[in-house]
């Protein structure tokens, strides 16, 4: 069985593929699987993803593809980790990418003795891009959770977690992995953080619409009491406003 289980969702991947998956092919830690989920792409993506199997095989990493139509990413990533025989999960985006070091960083951390290997979460730095160039490094307190987001892409997960939770809620759009990671802090799994770079993202997805991304993390945190209800109201009636301010703009 693998030690680790990485994931990555696509649709009409084809252009952007290749630098997840090289990224893959040089870690350090070679003892994962691969699990690709595909939304039924219309380019070349899969035949992209296949051509890397050899090279996968040489490395002794067991590639699994699934290409069939779903409700969305978090869907896809929900299908995946339920294929996932690893201790540890980790989900990477087609745009995005790991450092060479993070699986062996990352299992390295979840075997030092000091995690709980059945009730753990592990994080790291993520490096934001933005048009090739570096755009943010964005680290991450104890308390990032009442006060900001940070993507999945930097986590990785104990299976027995996810085994044990619903993972993704599919009636949350855009910040499902927000609400996951909430709810798991919530009935006390551990959060572990890592003080070392570990994913690399890339601006322009799906949580790079303001108003969507903004009205899932409004919910979320007055969902789990991060904000009072009296600040969520205030909240969303000045997000509605800028909507409609946007709006008008936009006419003229």
């Amino acid at each position: 069985m693998p030690k680790i289980s990485i994931i990555t969702p696509t649709y009409n991947s084809g252009n952007t593929i290749h630098g997840t998956i090289e990224a893959l092919l040089g870690q350090t830690f070679s003892d994962f699987e691969y699990i690709v989920i595909d939304g039924v792409s219309k380019d070349n993506t899969l035949d992209k993803i296949k051509s890397y199997i050899p090279r996968f095989e040489a490395k002794g990493v067991v590639v699994r593809i699934i290409s069939e139509s779903d409700k969305g990413v978090y869907d896809a990533m929900n299908k995946g980790i339920a294929l996932a025989e690893g201790e540890l999960v980790g989900i990477t985006n087609s745009d995005d990418w790991y450092e060479n070091n993070a699986l062996e960083v990352m299992w390295n951390k979840f075997t030092d003795g000091k995690v709980n290997k059945s009730n753990s979460m592990i994080y790291g730095i993520e490096r934001v891009w933005k048009d090739d160039r570096i755009f943010n490094v964005q680290r991450r307190g104890a308390s990032f959770l009442s006060e900001s987001v940070l993507p999945h892409s930097t986590f990785f997960v104990s299976k027995a977690v996810y085994d044990r939770f619903d993972a993704f809620d599919l009636s949350i759009r855009v910040l499902a992995d927000y609400d996951f990671i909430c709810r798991c802090a919530s009935q006390g799994v551990d959060l572990e953080e890592i003080d070392v770079v570990i994913s690399n993202f890339r601006l322009g997805g799906i949580s790079s619409s303001y108003f969507d991304f903004y009205s899932d993390f409004y919910k979320i945190k007055y969902k789990y009491g991060f904000i009072s209800d009296k600040k969520y109201k205030e909240l969303k009636y000045v997000l509605k406003f800028k909507k409609l301010i946007n709006k008008v703009l936009k006419k003229w």
